[in-house]
């Protein structure tokens, strides 16, 4: 059985980073890790170089994780600002991704391609040379952007074109489809995609890696990742006004900023004096994994008020899995396939997305019912593990794919 694993070769390529630097890389580094721990030989392939705050990438162009997953960058080892060397940066990178197709031609049959990639000028490459040599493609499908995400300068709305051609047409042409959510399932359906082809698995988390024990809690309410308005911060923020305003001071920890451009933390600073918070929030900015696990374990209570809109509809947070192995209590808004996975005040508690009200009348529950809200934590818990552990859901998955 091993030995027939062994035989077949999965080649990852990617436009994220990797093996960390964001929600993409921590999941594409799981999903290697699952396959890797399951039997499968896999390597990975970057298109862009490394970009995440102001951290610095320490890799050579080739490189091994801990784990023994090699992977190596086809163009620059860090992003270009620069827009001239962003154009020099991606022609040499086409020039050798074609060359790399060209090498698989007399692999096709050992190897597989996975793409977790939305840039429509390097997934033309791939695509067609793979339809033409006869390659398989297996394609990530994490989420769906609305037009609105794009809108601004001409060039912004041409990226949108891009990424619609590429959900739309390009990914058709794969031979298997791993979706975050049953939105995007139903999508491909309605575009007359095979069902038997699409395989939903709502992200990956290590559970080993967050567990914590005897932490020392500083926070009333936790938050990781993109503080954008699509995560719904500025509804959380608003329903801690509201329970100050009923003499109930929570505290809240913030922790992640844009991987890339202007922080987001100024704005949402000026936000919080608006509400009458800002000495009750702490923003902890940009930081790599393992700090996001020590600020994390800080808190009591972790938040998740994403309003329902497009974004939130495709996606699935990556932050629940890591929420519920970290053994916190949890409060998510009713977004996406969240209760089509999990029940409220039976797992965790769930309020009506862009509900401020709402989302601060459960966080007062949960403040005022610490012993119930403990028991269907650890309910959440395994059914989060259940659902998410990276191990068992890669082998599933690579079962159906290889």
């Amino acid at each position: 059985m091993v030995g027939n694993k062994l035989e077949k070769t999965f080649l990852l390529i990617t436009s994220t980073n990797f093996p960390s630097g964001g929600a993409g890389a921590n999941y594409l580094n799981l999903f290697c890790k699952g396959l890797k721990f399951n039997g499968y030989n896999i390597k990975v392939l970057l298109l862009k170089g490394f970009a995440f705050g102001k951290f610095s990438t320490k890799h050579n162009r080739k490189n091994v994780t801990t784990d023994g997953i090699t992977f190596r960058y086809l163009g620059k080892l860090a992003r270009p600002h620069n827009p001239f060397y962003k154009i020099v940066d991606e022609f040499f990178v086409h020039i050798k991704l074609i060359g790399l197709m060209f090498s698989l031609l007399p692999k096709r049959k050992t190897t597989s391609l996975l793409v977790y990639n939305n840039e429509v000028h390097t997934n033309f490459v791939i695509y067609t040379m793979a339809s033409l040599f006869g390659i398989k493609i297996i394609s990530f499908v994490p989420e769906y952007y609305s037009k609105d995400t794009f809108k601004g300068s001409f060039f912004r709305r041409i990226k949108w074109y891009g990424f619609l051609f590429n959900f739309t047409y390009l990914n058709k042409l794969s031979y298997k489809l791993i979706v975050f959510s049953h939105f995007l399932k139903d999508q491909y359906l309605n575009l007359g995609y095979k069902e038997s082809n699409i395989i939903v698995q709502p992200n990956l988390t290590d559970f080993d890696f967050w567990e914590t024990k005897h932490p020392v809690i500083k926070y009333t309410l936790g938050y990781s990742g993109t503080p954008g308005v699509e995560n719904g911060l500025l509804d959380l923020f608003a329903a801690m006004s509201i329970l100050k305003k009923e003499g109930i001071n929570t505290t809240l920890s913030v922790i992640g900023d844009r991987l890339f451009g202007n922080s987001l933390i100024p704005e949402l600073m000026e936000v919080c004096k608006d509400f009458d918070i800002a000495e009750n929030v702490v923003f902890k900015g940009l930081v790599e994994l393992d700090e996001v696990k020590k600020y994390l374990s800080e808190c009591e209570i972790l938040t998740l008020t994403r309003p329902a809109i497009i974004q939130t509809l495709a996606g699935f947070p990556t932050k629940l899995g890591e929420y519920f192995a970290s053994g916190k209590k949890v409060i998510v808004t009713n977004f996406g396939d969240i209760e089509k996975y999990f029940r409220n005040r039976e797992e965790l508690v769930i309020a009506l997305s862009g509900d401020t009200e709402d989302i601060a009348k459960k966080i007062k529950w949960i403040i005022q019912n610490g012993n119930k809200a403990e028991l269907l934590t650890q309910e959440g818990y395994k059914k989060a593990r259940d659902l998410l552990e990276y191990k068992s859901s890669v082998n599933k998955i690579a079962s159906l794919i290889s």
